[in-house]
């Protein structure tokens, strides 16, 4: 037996050990490589003020991807120590998609809920329907409207709650988005706005179509 043959089961074994470090190495940086999977969007239980249901929003926005955000201007939850009649816009994030939720009054407008109907009979709208209150979506808006006139001084008046989120005609998102803005409605008319009869909007979802 020479040399080179007393040194091949050395040799062979460094060759092996050698080709096992290449390939460990490779895996590591294969895994450093390789994308995590993406977050879950935690949105919490309430939402814009702590006001609003978040599981109507939940609903709407991605299971993954970018973390839940928010913010808001004027007043969302009625029951805040610093609440003050004003309309309000909150603006929740999360998965890469956003929905806008707003409301206000319109006290002295010529805008009626005759006018509501029309609007919701057009071509391309939705009608949306919750008790007295009533509605429509059309392209990436939700719009639902109550009566909020006052019998003492007879002023006309409507509160409008809209929330924007993407253009869809899909059913089963209108549901979701018109849910949404049920329960702001319910809210804003009743404990903000005080609105006349608000007090008698029917609890659970809307009707669409």
């Amino acid at each position: 037996m020479n040399a080179t043959e007393k040194r091949s089961p050395r040799f062979t074994l460094w060759i092996t050990l050698a080709v096992m470090g290449v390939l460990a190495g490779a895996g590591v940086t294969a895994w450093q490589m390789w994308p995590s999977e993406e977050a879950t969007v935690a949105v919490p239980a309430h939402v814009c003020e702590s006001a609003l249901p978040g599981a109507d929003v939940k609903a709407l926005l991605p299971a993954k991807g970018k973390q839940f955000a928010e913010w808001h201007t004027g007043t969302f939850n009625p029951e805040g120590g610093s609440a003050s009649k004003v309309p309000g816009t909150c603006k929740v994030y999360g998965g890469g998609k956003s929905v806008t939720i707003k409301h206000s009054l319109y006290a002295g407008s010529d805008y009626t809920m005759k006018d509501v109907a029309r609007d919701a009979s057009s071509k391309g709208a939705t009608r949306i329907a919750l008790g007295e209150a009533k509605g429509f979506h059309e392209g990436d808006t939700t719009y639902l409207f109550v009566d909020c006139s006052s019998v003492q001084d007879e002023t006309k008046a409507l509160v409008e709650v809209d929330i924007t989120y993407q253009k869809t005609t899909d059913r089963a998102v209108i549901q979701k988005m018109a849910s949404l803005a049920a329960d702001t409605l319910r809210l804003e008319a009743q404990k903000l706005w005080t609105c006349d009869g608000a007090d008698g909007l029917p609890k659970g979802s809307p009707q669409v179509g």
